[in-house]
């Protein structure tokens, strides 16, 4: 009856023990494997810490946790932890660390709603991560968010996670130089917002399997990359607008998803070996007016792995090449042709059968150029399916026959004839019924013998006239074996629904 009544009324009974309070505690009594799990499952190693309050058994199991998980801890309080660590047993797993973001100091001259950034000591960060390596994880995590007094402090990974077989960094101005040492076990390493030497760095993890450099400060080196075991590569040097790649080596035989952002001025170079891609993300941005062809600017070009139509995992993936490009007029590359070709060609990293042409314009004749574009070989013979994104532009200097505009050069496009035998599919998205845009869709069914299906969709806001509609009609009627349909919304024209393949 005591007992219960001290349940009831909140007594300090304990655990397990008789009446009166003198038994045993049924916490302390338990084994330590059992409070090891317990604490696992607290999934903070702060967390662990404090249950030392609970019994004298508790204190300093932490320690023992396979995986040590420190978020929001102040710097200081987790260098003293880290550097008071003693090693019972097997290392631990993992070590993941999170710094906390200090919040920004309010101005008291410029309002309550100016903030000054505040910065951190940076002397501390090398010190966190060599009490770290102390403890010989196997893997590590390392967050700091926060900006430090002193850019691009060095840290050379190799003398500290020797043993690692992972690393995760994400740590703004932090630079990783090149490694005094080889990380002869790592197989997997992210960086996220740091300076990175990445020709030098790769030759030293000979068994690097993933490699993930996301806003990476890679400056005007070249991007070098030779792995034998490497499976995944993700580098991303688009985070200062002023750098520009001048060259790109890829060479891993393993190589099955690839993802590469950069800038360039022109002066491209690259070699790329992975004959078992199965996923690609390329993206390529040009700075200013340095490659085109006739008015025609090259802002991006990118090629990508897209899921054919069809549903679920299973469905075959293509590679699409994708080019944007902007009427730079009065701009003019004249003369450019072999050049042209030559820099579209470097963008070919695998194979494709998708080409994907967005074109921004001010009324300017696009038929001339993507004739020429088309005629490039590998283009000719690869592409398979053509989309085409007319993007009206606002500026005020429109092309108009006033204008002394080579946009419409060579005259003699609308007649020519071009072998286009594997061609299967057209799409025109932002079609507006232009003479020039009926003239180009009639060299398409001339020089594609094979199409099967073309869609013409309108432009935002335009509406067909009688003559436009009659226009359309008449050439989709030609070529009854073609799928034909124009605009995919209510009441739009389908033409020849039968000839659609099954």
């Amino acid at each position: 009856m005591d007992e219960d009544r001290a349940r009831c009324h909140g007594g300090h009974l304990e655990l397990g023990g008789p009446s009166g309070g003198r038994g045993a505690d049924l916490i302390s009594a338990l084994t330590d494997d059992v409070i090891i799990l317990v604490l696992v499952r607290l999934c903070s190693a702060c967390a662990a810490v404090r249950t030392g309050i609970l019994s004298r058994r508790w204190h300093g199991l932490w320690t023992r946790l396979p995986e040590l998980i420190f978020r929001d801890v102040a710097p200081g309080s987790l260098l003293a932890a880290l550097s008071s660590f003693r090693i019972r047993g097997v290392s631990p797993s993992l070590i993941d660390i999170h710094v906390p973001k200090l919040q920004d100091k309010v101005s008291p001259r410029a309002g309550p709603r100016s903030s000054l950034r505040r910065r951190q000591p940076a002397n501390y960060v090398p010190s966190l991560l060599r009490a770290a390596a102390r403890l010989s994880p196997s893997a590590l995590c390392f967050n700091h968010p926060q900006y430090i007094d002193k850019p691009y402090i060095n840290v050379d990974l190799s003398a500290y996670f020797g043993r690692a077989t992972s690393i995760e960094v994400q740590a703004p101005y932090l630079f990783f130089p090149v490694l005094r040492f080889e990380l002869p076990a790592l197989q997997s390493l992210s960086l996220s917002g740091c300076g990175v030497g990445i020709a030098a760095l790769v030759p030293l993890c000979p068994r690097l399997r993933v490699l993930r450099l996301a806003k990476a400060f890679l400056g005007d080196a070249d991007i070098v990359v030779c792995s034998p075991l490497l499976e995944e590569l993700i580098v991303d040097n688009t985070k200062s607008i002023s750098s520009s790649t001048g060259r790109v080596h890829v060479e891993a035989p393993m190589l099955k998803r690839f993802t590469m952002f950069f800038r360039t001025r022109g002066d491209l170079s690259v070699s790329f070996s992975a004959p078992v891609l199965e996923r690609a993300s390329w993206w390529c941005l040009y700075s200013g007016a340095t490659v085109g062809l006739g008015v025609w600017g090259l802002i991006t070009a990118r090629l990508e792995t897209q899921d054919s139509d069809g549903q679920g995992e299973d469905m075959p993936r293509v590679h699409v090449l994708c080019l944007h490009m902007f009427a730079m007029h009065p701009i003019n590359y004249r003369d450019k042709e072999l050049g042209f070709a030559t820099e579209i060609n470097k963008h070919m990293i695998t194979d494709f059968s998708g080409l994907e042409v967005y074109l921004t314009t001010t009324d300017h004749v696009f038929g001339a150029f993507l004739l020429r574009l088309l005629v490039i070989n590998r283009i000719r013979t690869a592409t398979r399916s053509l989309k085409i994104f007319l993007q009206r532009s606002e500026m005020k200097d429109r092309c108009t026959p006033l204008v002394n505009c080579s946009c419409d050069e060579p005259k003699d496009w609308r007649t020519q004839t071009i072998s286009l035998t594997n061609l299967e599919k057209v799409e025109i998205i932002g079609f507006e019924g232009k003479d020039h845009e009926f003239d180009f869709l009639k060299l398409i069914f001339r020089c594609a013998t094979m199409v099967r299906k073309v869609a013409l969709e309108l432009s935002e806001g335009f509406t067909p006239n009688d003559d436009q509609r009659t226009k359309i009609h008449s050439i989709f009627n030609a070529f009854p074996s073609v799928e034909c349909s124009f605009d995919h919304s209510p009441g739009s024209m389908h033409v020849n629904p039968s000839c659609a393949p099954e």
